[in-house]
């Protein structure tokens, strides 16, 4: 298992009260002197990053939230709303700068936003434990910040796939939720499924 990281607080500008856990930019393993840091959290979105298609992501945050109304004795659900804030992630500064400002400013569609989360079991197997799937998003803010991106999002569907392991390394379990903040649907529906195979 991965050891327990330390993490730092990012103050994003423009945002207020919003604070991001990010990963330290360079941790080195103990017993390596290389300086190569191990990515626990890695990003995803559309053929942004080419030609790996993922980068490391130092921090993000994701809100879901459920508007009901103010009669706080008759709670319902039923009735209410579920809501989500914008996605916001951290990234190193590179030359897809260019392309995601070139996103901003076209209002191109990105299909989507992938962020997962691995454990490293022995020296060299990653796994990934934890998938967030942001479909239907826009990019509605791109700063940077000296050697940080700071990339807000607004999303339409979001998909959370948890995978435990045991301690040999072998899945003993998955967790999944699926919900569309268009429609409110919750679950996984076949055009769902298809989505997510394509």
């Amino acid at each position: 298992m991965q050891e327990s990281q330390e993490y730092e607080l990012l103050d994003i500008p423009g945002l207020d009260n919003l604070k991001i856990a990010i990963t330290p930019k360079m941790r080195r393993n103990e017993s390596d002197d290389s300086g190569v840091r191990t990515r626990e959290w890695t990003l995803t979105m559309d053929t942004v990053f080419l030609p790996t298609t993922f980068i490391e992501l130092f921090g993000w945050y994701a809100e879901s939230e459920r508007e009901t109304g103010t009669d706080v004795g008759n709670q319902l659900f039923t009735s209410s709303s579920i809501k989500h804030s914008e996605l916001v992630v951290v990234i190193p500064c590179g030359k897809h700068l260019a392309d995601l400002e070139n996103m901003l400013a076209s209002g191109e569609l990105i299909s989507n936003v992938i962020i997962t989360r691995f454990i490293r079991i022995g020296i060299f197997i990653e796994l990934p434990i934890q998938i967030n799937t942001f479909r239907g998003c826009y990019i509605t803010m791109v700063q940077q910040y000296l050697d940080y991106l700071i990339v807000r999002l607004r999303i339409s569907k979001k998909t959370v796939v948890c995978t435990a392991f045991d301690q040999d390394g072998f899945p003993s379990g998955v967790g999944l939720f699926n919900v569309s903040f268009i429609s409110g649907a919750t679950g996984f529906g076949l055009a769902d499924m298809l989505e997510m195979l394509w």
